[in-house]
């Protein structure tokens, strides 16, 4: 077998299971900051409120689409590529 192949493969896993592990703690923060944000939420209403819903709600749209969708896929297409080099390293 190509040794350079197998680092490939090594590096690969690794950084898959890095990214599930990234996305596993990042799930779990927006979850603590959804928390505080419910709390806070429905005594705040002042001028600054609206400056900070501003910036909140395209941030927690974009985590959430993050979230559900592309850091999924993301560990997916990993997994594809770690398999079909698998299946060119033991000649299937």
């Amino acid at each position: 077998m190509d040794i350079g192949m197998n680092e490939q493969r090594f590096y690969l896993k690794e950084f898959r299971e890095q990214l599930i592990r990234f996305n596993m703690a990042l799930r779990q923060s927006m979850q603590e900051l959804q928390k505080s944000h419910d709390h806070v939420s429905p005594m705040w209403h002042d001028d600054m409120r609206k400056e900070y819903d501003a910036q909140w709600e395209p941030l927690h749209e974009m985590m959430h689409q993050y979230d559900r969708l592309d850091g999924p896929n993301y560990v997916e297409f990993l997994s594809i590529k770690i398999h079909k080099l698998e299946n060119y390293l033991h000649g299937r």
